[in-house]
C-alpha cells in the first residue's frame, strides 16, 4: 500500500499538539494521591476450576444482503485437565425494499454483537461447576450496553434459532442469561481497553488547566507506578464500589425502568484493577458482588496460578481458539460454493 506525502505532511503537523499534551500530563504526576494497594498471593487449598469464554464474529456485505457469522468457545481448566464446549450461529439479512429505520448494517452488527455476548453466557453455563470463577474478556458494563433497540426485518433470518422481533429481546437473553451465571458462579470481566474511568476524579487531587480530558485509569496509574507508587510484582489496587443504579456509566444509568429490573440485581459490582506478574500491565476487572479487599485477594489468589504469562491463560486459550479472520471466512464461503455471492468489488480484484 503506498503512503503518500500528504499522509506524511498531515501527520507532522500533529507532533507539536501531541507533544505539548504529552508533557501537560506528565506535569499531572505531582498531582495525584496515592492509593492502597494489596499484595496478590496464589491461594491456599486446592487449585479451583477457571473458565473462561470469547466469541468472534465476521460480516460480508453484498450486494443485496449482509452476511455474519459468530463462533464462541468456553474452556475449563484444571491442572491436568482441560475442557471444550463451541456453539456457533449465522445468520444474513436481504436489503428490505422499503427499508428499515436504523441501517440493515448497523442491525446486522448489532444482532451479531448480542448473539456473541449470549453465545459466550451459554457455552460458560455448559461447563460451570460449583466453586468456578469465570472469566469474560471485557468490561461488564459494555457486555450489557446496547444503545439503540430497532426492530429486526422480517427477511433476516437464522442459521439456528428463531428470529427475534426486537434487539431489545435478544438484550433480554442476554442480561437474563447473565443473571443465571451469577447464581452458578463467580464471575469476573477483565477489560484490556479501558473506555471508562473510575479512579481518575478519585486520585486527581486539584483541578488544572492541563488536559484532562486526555486521562484514564491506565495514564494515571502509568504515573503512580513512574513515581514509585505502585508495587511491580502482583498486586490489585484498592476496589471501588458501584452499588446504586444512578452511579453507572452511561448509558445504562438511562435504561428503560423494565429493562433496568434485569441490570439491578448486579449490582453493587465491585471495580478494581490487578497485575497478574512483575512488570505486566494492570487489567480492569468489573465483578458482580461487593467483594472487600480480603475477599477480592481470595477470588483474584485463585486465579493467580492460571494466569503464568501476565494475563488469564484461559481466556488466552479461548480466544485463539475461537479466533475466526475475514480470510478464513472467505475460504469457507468458497468451500460452500458461494463464490456466486456478489459484493460489487470484484472488479478490484476481491471475491466476496
Amino acid at each position: 500500500m503506498p503512503i503518500h506525502d500528504k499522509l506524511i505532511k498531515a501527520l507532522s503537523s500533529l507532533m507539536t499538539q501531541i507533544t505539548s499534551d504529552l508533557n501537560s500530563l506528565n506535569i499531572l504526576e505531582s498531582q495525584i494521591k496515592d492509593i492502597n494497594t494489596y499484595t496478590l498471593r496464589p491461594a491456599s487449598g486446592k487449585l479451583v476450576g477457571v473458565i473462561a469464554s470469547d466469541s468472534s464474529r465476521v460480516y460480508r456485505e453484498l450486494r443485496a444482503a449482509v452476511l455474519f457469522a459468530v463462533q464462541a468457545l468456553a474452556v475449563r481448566h484444571i491442572p491436568g485437565i482441560e475442557q471444550v464446549f463451541i456453539d456457533a450461529e449465522a445468520g444474513y439479512c436481504t436489503i428490505p425494499i422499503g427499508g428499515v429505520k436504523a441501517p440493515i448494517e448497523e442491525v446486522v452488527r448489532r444482532v451479531a454483537q448480542f448473539t456473541s455476548r449470549e453465545l459466550e453466557l451459554s457455552t460458560a453455563a455448559s461447563l460451570i461447576r460449583e466453586g468456578d470463577l469465570a472469566l469474560f474478556d471485557g468490561s461488564l458494563f459494555s457486555f450489557l450496553w446496547y444503545g439503540k433497540l430497532p426492530g429486526i426485518p422480517e427477511e433476516f433470518k437464522f442459521a439456528v434459532r428463531q428470529r427475534p422481533h426486537t434487539l431489545r429481546d435478544l438484550w433480554r437473553s442476554v442480561a437474563s442469561k447473565l443473571l443465571e451465571a451469577k447464581r452458578r458462579a463467580q464471575l469476573l470481566f477483565i477489560a484490556k481497553t479501558i473506555r471508562r474511568n473510575y479512579y481518575v476524579d478519585k486520585l486527581l487531587s486539584t483541578q488544572s488547566n492541563t488536559v484532562i480530558s486526555a486521562l484514564n485509569d491506565l495514564v494515571i496509574f502509568d504515573l503512580l507506578r513512574k513515581r514509585g507508587s505502585l508495587p511491580r510484582g502482583p498486586h490489585f489496587i484498592e476496589p471501588i464500589y458501584i452499588e446504586r443504579s444512578e452511579d453507572l456509566p452511561r448509558p445504562l444509568k438511562s435504561l428503560d425502568p423494565e429493562d433496568m429490573e434485569y441490570v439491578k440485581p448486579i449490582l453493587p459490582v465491585t471495580v478494581t484493577y490487578v497485575v497478574f506478574s512483575y512488570n505486566s500491565p494492570p487489567y480492569q476487572l468489573t465483578i458482580p458482588g461487593k467483594l472487600n479487599p480480603e475477599d477480592l485477594g481470595e477470588v483474584l489468589g485463585a486465579l493467580l496460578p492460571h494466569s503464568t504469562t501476565g494475563y488469564p491463560d484461559p481466556l488466552r486459550v479461548a480466544h485463539n481458539m475461537c479466533k475466526l479472520t475475514i480470510q478464513e471466512f472467505k475460504a469457507i464461503l468458497a468451500k460452500l460454493g458461494l463464490t456466486r455471492l456478489l459484493t460489487g468489488r470484484e472488479l478490484l480484484g476481491e471475491f466476496v
